[in-house]
């Protein structure tokens, strides 16, 4: 009777080691990755991105 949660740690386990592997894109040759967050597109994409300019807070706030 406690051999169903001998095997049902050992696929946890195995389930955790496979989530690991994807995370860090180490299945990435069989296609299988994460999504990146990155945007790289929309970086390129930006319009005269000197003219930004940082104010500090108000202080009457």
């Amino acid at each position: 009777m406690k051999h169903w949660r001998r095997w049902l740690t050992l696929l946890l386990v195995l389930l955790n080691l496979v989530f690991a592997a994807w995370v860090r894109g180490y299945l990435q040759p069989w296609g299988w990755q994460p999504n990146d967050p990155r945007e790289p597109l929309r970086l390129q994409q930006q319009l005269r991105p000197e003219a930004l300019q940082l104010m500090p807070p108000d202080p009457r706030q």
